[in-house]
Formats: structure tokens, sequence, C-alpha cells
């Protein structure tokens, strides 16, 4: 009896270890599908660092031939892409 009550404990136990690796697998999926999205809108830049980084690290101007407007475009997409990944939809 003992046995048996370890083996559905261990069982439950990988079950939970399971859940947490699929829900990894997911948000994964979702960042990469949103990055996906996020490379299609803006193809002439170059979108594969961390999207904080990009944010955190950009020097407006350093677009060529981009205004401050449209500079303000950029830095606005990829908040929005980022939130998006933070909130989970």
């Amino acid at each position: 009896m003992r046995t048996r009550l370890l083996g559905l404990l261990r069982a439950r136990s990988g079950e939970k270890r399971q859940g947490l690796a699929t829900d990894d697998v997911a948000a994964a999926a979702f960042a990469a599908r949103i990055r996906a999205e996020l490379a299609e809108d803006l193809p002439e830049d170059d979108l594969d660092e961390d999207l904080a980084d990009i944010l955190a690290t950009y020097e407006r101007g350093s677009r060529p031939g981009t205004d401050e407007d449209e500079d303000e475009e950029f830095l606005e997409t990829v908040r929005e892409a980022l939130e998006r990944i933070e909130r989970g939809y």
C-alpha cells in the first residue's frame, strides 16, 4: 500500500512538472509569434535582440532616413510587443 501511494505521489508530481514545462513552451511559442509579427511590421530592422534591451539602448536618430515621429513609432511598436509578451495575450 505504501509503495503504491508513493508511486501515485511521484506520478502526480511528474504531471505538475510537465504542466509547468507545457506553460513554458506555450509562453515561448507566444513570444516567438509576437517577435515574428514585429519582424513583419519592421522588416528593415534587426530585432533578434531582447526587446527590453532594444528599448533600453535605442538611440534616437540612429536609424538611417528616419525622423523623430518614425523613431517614436518604432519605439511604441516595440514597447507594445514587449507588453503583449509580458501579459501573455
